[in-house]
């Protein structure tokens, strides 16, 4: 039987089929490649391989494999398919371990990204300043697992390139924000060695904090600059009011004087929209320790972020003006009279995050498979 025991894939034109050890499944088997159906079919020939619905296959009778393994090479070596072994664990099997010792209660994914460029997909979603978005853009990275805790975070685990006990974890950013990609605030991901339970304990005791403090940060700084633009535009207004003059001198008639005021508000309404999310995500954080003295403004900050009745969308037509919500002004001005008590807060309650500077759990300095030509990739949403 031949294969090939490298750690990581490095042919994109052929197909290929990597094995892993799974406690649980016996044996799995990834498909992936740019002719990744080559690899299914070899898979689909073979007696004993079951097809599972993420894309993998499993052999779950081990005491059976290698009469079925000498079987899949000649199978694979007819289609034109290359074999991966080593003394790799399912990857699925390692985030469940390291699911289980984690904080909270945890739901695990795989992701199989059998043609190279759907890992692509992964680069805007990704919310990192480290070693696994380097990779996913420069390298392949043939699967990966999705922790979600249900509470708003999930992570992302990979194989480290060039390793079969060595991952990778980085995080998503909140569902808030979709411009993620090279973010100041992102957090960095963390090495992880072979042992789920040290693994877990590292993440809890280092990456989950300095994540929190990330996503506090971040959105403190989203509210901030949004609340200051809003500031600007009051007060532009507010001087073209008491004057009934543009900055430049220009007497306005009231008619104009009513245009204006409908263009403020709109330009308001359209800043407002953006924040809202920023600003319900960040007074979720700081409402339970909030001191007596803000904690009415707070409240009532939270019923205004938080309305009864859904308000009416916004019309998709861009030639047209957006039709304004009933209360613009009023609502405008009930956020600029509660947004000082959220600030103050929001700096107040900042989380500590890990006691030092994250640092990876293992060494970087040769770990990484080199990149490969033609190997960087983009991203689109999730949710394939």
């Amino acid at each position: 039987m031949s294969m090939d025991d490298r750690t990581t894939p490095r042919s994109r034109g052929q197909a290929q089929i990597i094995l892993a050890v799974s406690p649980a499944d016996g044996l799995v088997a990834v498909p992936v490649g740019e002719q990744y159906p080559w690899a299914n079919t070899a898979l689909q020939l073979t007696p004993g391989f079951e097809r599972r619905p993420d894309g993998t296959y499993a052999l779950r009778d081990v005491d059976t494999a290698a009469p079925i393994l000498r079987a899949l090479a000649d199978t694979a070596r007819r289609h034109r398919v290359h074999l991966f072994g080593g003394p790799r664990t399912y990857l699925g099997d390692y985030a469940a371990a390291l699911a289980d010792g984690l904080p909270g209660q945890w739901t695990v994914k795989v992701e199989v990204y059998a043609h190279p460029v759907w890992q692509e997909d992964l680069v805007p979603l990704l919310w990192d300043a480290g070693e696994l978005i380097d990779c996913v853009e420069h390298i392949r990275i043939p699967y990966a697992a999705q922790l979600t805790n249900g509470a708003g975070i999930e992570l992302l685990l990979a194989e480290r390139p060039g390793s079969t006990d060595q991952y990778l974890l980085g995080s998503f950013a909140g569902a808030t924000f979709d411009d993620n990609y090279a973010n100041p605030h992102a957090p960095t991901s963390i090495g992880l060695p072979s042992d789920a339970a040290h693994a877990a304990g590292l993440v809890t005791g280092t990456f989950l904090p300095a994540y929190e403090q990330a996503v506090h940060e971040r959105l403190l700084a989203a509210v901030e600059a949004a609340h200051g633009r809003l500031e600007e535009l009051h007060a532009t207004w507010t001087a073209i009011q008491h004057s009934g003059r543009y900055s430049d001198g220009t007497r306005l008639d009231p008619a104009t004087l009513g245009h204006t005021q409908q263009q403020y508000l709109e330009e308001s309404s359209v800043e407002w929209r953006r924040l809202r999310p920023h600003a319900a995500a960040l007074l979720s954080r700081v409402r339970p320790v909030a001191g007596a003295e803000d904690s009415a403004s707070l409240d009532r900050l939270h019923q205004l972020l938080h309305p009864d009745v859904a308000e009416p969308s916004w019309p998709a037509a861009p030639s047209s003006p957006p039709a304004l919500q009933p209360g613009t002004a009023e609502i405008l001005r009930r956020w600029r009279t509660g947004a000082p008590a959220l600030l103050r807060q929001a700096h107040a309650t900042r989380p500590v995050g890990p006691a030092s500077t994250v640092r990876p759990a293992l060494p970087t300095a040769g770990a990484a498979a080199p990149a490969l030509p033609g190997d960087r990739v983009g991203r689109t949403p999730r949710g394939r």
